[in-house]
């Protein structure tokens, strides 16, 4: 679909932030009497106590999905390596190694590319320019619908998996968005069942899927990071216009249980150690207590290893260059591809071609 001048113009709406504000419904959600029954029936049928039910759901369904992610892009990469390196003992020919290599990388990649460019060419990218331009007001068709996240996915597993520079991070602050926006379209399970109409009905609104999409954001970027801290600060700084202090303990809850449930489902198969947080490891699958055990002599003493190691007052120089020259380099690189944009492909079987040729490049 098109976001430019033409026929892709019809496809963005704005949405109606502004509370409803009349006596018609300032009277209809007047407290009941303050009797037991009362308190019983108003608990059962609060909207906040609901709000904060589906708040926990959206972490909990954020860290499930890293975690399952996470799993199928270890599964792929486990069959890749497995072959290479039965391959390899066999004393195979380097071009036939090097040949499955190449094919199996490109096989995966030209899944994810034809799935994303005839199935559903709104997950392509990260999504999270989608989100900020949700969150400030407009709507476009189909970025939080069940097809693109699905799309998005399988194809950042692909793509991940295929060897691809990419990672899973940014995927899944589109893929959390996805799912704090699902939870609010609960309500139609009442009217496929026949079932009386639900208080999940009263959020079926944008300005309450706004508050739920903006802690579903900030839950996926602390389930791939393992900051619920920086999740929250993403949220309210990077995407949302609209905040309250309501609405930051809302995503600072979200974003603590994505975390936290990621590292007790990870913590499964590291002897209960939850230091694994996240979905970026920085180069390593280790805990830090599972490293220290590692670096025990036979005398019972421990070498010396990064992980003990001090940081010196004059390394923060190294730090601050390291950090001045990843800016630039950024700042050169966005500047690139804005430049490259008009000369990349617009039919979707050019597209897949070029994936493959970044694929088979790098």
């Amino acid at each position: 679909g098109g976001w430019g001048v033409g026929d892709g113009v019809h496809e963005l709406e704005s949405l109606d932030f502004d509370p409803v504000n009349n006596a018609h419904w300032v009277d209809s959600c007047r407290r009941e009497p303050r009797t037991l029954k009362g308190f019983k029936h108003s608990l059962t049928r609060s909207k906040m106590v609901y709000r904060w039910v589906l708040t926990i759901l959206i972490g909990v369904g954020v860290a499930l999905s890293a975690q399952a992610m996470q799993l199928l892009i270890s599964i792929v990469l486990d069959i890749r390596n497995v072959i290479l390196q039965s391959l390899t003992d066999s004393a195979t020919g380097s071009m036939h190694t090097f040949g499955f290599f190449a094919g199996y990388n490109l096989s995966l990649v030209a899944i994810g590319a034809v799935l994303t460019a005839y199935l559903e060419p709104t997950a392509a990218a990260d999504g999270i320019a989608e989100i900020k331009a949700y969150l400030n007001g407009s709507h476009a068709r189909n970025v939080f619908g069940l097809r693109t996240v699905l799309v998005r996915f399988f194809g950042s597993v692909l793509s991940v998996g295929s060897g691809l520079a990419c990672g899973p991070e940014g995927p899944m602050i589109h893929i959390g968005a996805s799912i704090a926006s699902g939870v609010t379209r609960a309500d139609k399970l009442y009217s496929c069942l026949h079932l009386p109409p639900s208080v999940l009905a009263s959020f079926h609104n944008d300005r309450d899927r706004r508050e739920f999409i903006c802690a579903g954001a900030g839950a996926g970027m602390a389930a791939a990071f393992g900051a619920p801290i920086g999740g929250v600060l993403f949220a309210l700084e990077e995407a949302a216009s609209h905040w309250s202090p309501q609405l930051i303990w809302r995503i600072f809850t979200a974003a603590l249980l994505a975390t936290f449930t990621l590292a007790l489902v990870k913590a499964r198969g590291n002897s209960g150690d939850i230091s694994l947080a996240g979905l970026l490891s920085f180069g390593t699958s280790q805990s830090i207590y599972d490293m220290k055990r590692d670096l025990i002599t036979q005398d019972g003493t421990a070498a010396v290893s990064a992980v003990d190691a001090p940081i010196y007052w004059w390394e923060i120089f190294f730090f601050i260059a390291l950090g001045a020259l990843g800016g630039v380099l950024g700042g050169v690189g966005c500047m690139v591809l804005n430049q490259m944009e008009y000369w990349r492909p617009r039919k979707p079987f050019m597209q897949v071609l070029e994936v493959l040729m970044v694929s088979l490049i790098t």
